[in-house]
């Protein structure tokens, strides 16, 4: 750690005199809740950081492979804790479809799509990382309005299976409903996609070195990996919870 570091650090971190500022102003007791998160945020960030630089470091794909997994499980608990349901009931589901779907894309995007010779810890862990938080951000939502749609419509669910209905066939409303909910705020952004990915996705490929041709179309390969992981990732998490019964009142 140089000294250059430090001081950048801290210039950045001066940055923060301004919401800090204005909550001293506005509403006081909302610092404290936004200085945790921030402390929170940022240990998150360097474990994170710790992790990945050793997966790139030994560069090995059953570690990769394995970085994603315990990501994928963390992500499951998060997901679960947000969508307030019973967390030893679906966690496993939730993580298991988070870590398939996500694997799936993926692959897809790493071995078929992007224009790359050999699949290194370079490229594995952030594509694989898009796609997990983009993921657990829509399964929060799917999930959570899936359990919760049923819960308070369990009526309707029992009363399709006793009129001869399949399981599939009295889940379908609430499938559908799930679905929406992930795809709806998709659709809504992409009308927006330049503002909300050119920070973040686009002009940071730039600064890496990649051509503007390139980079929009890595950026675009993201996006439609990011909606087909959302859905898969759900889809496999219905399917696990419908095959290990965990619909029963």
């Amino acid at each position: 750690m140089t000294t250059s570091f430090i001081l950048h650090t801290i210039l950045a971190l001066l940055l923060l005199v301004l919401p800090f500022g204005a909550l001293y102003l506005l509403d006081r007791p909302s610092i404290k809740p936004l200085a945790m998160a921030l402390i929170k945020g940022f240990v998150q960030l360097l474990l994170f950081s710790l992790i990945a630089w050793g997966v790139y470091h030994i560069e090995n794909i059953w570690l990769s492979i394995g970085w994603l997994l315990v990501m994928s499980v963390w992500a499951g608990f998060l997901v679960t804790s947000k969508c307030k349901i019973a967390i030893q009931k679906y966690l496993f589901s939730t993580c298991a479809g988070l870590f398939v779907g996500v694997l799936l894309i993926g692959l897809w995007l790493l071995v078929a799509v992007l224009p790359i010779e050999q699949m290194t810890a370079r490229w594995f862990v952030p594509v694989m990382a898009v796609l997990l938080g983009h993921s657990a951000s829509m399964q929060v939502r799917g999930l959570g309005h899936f359990v919760g749609m049923l819960q308070r419509n369990r009526g309707q669910y029992d009363f399709m299976l006793g009129n001869g209905a399949t399981q599939w066939q009295a889940l379908m409303p609430f499938m559908r409903s799930s679905l929406l909910a992930i795809l709806s705020p998709t659709i809504a952004n992409l009308s927006a996609l330049a503002l909300a990915a050119l920070p973040l996705l686009f002009c940071g490929m730039l600064l890496g070195g990649f051509a503007p041709i390139n980079a929009f179309a890595v950026m675009v390969y993201a996006v439609l990996g990011c909606i087909a992981s959302s859905v898969l990732s759900l889809g496999i998490t219905v399917v696990i919870i419908k095959f290990f019964n965990l619909l029963s009142a």
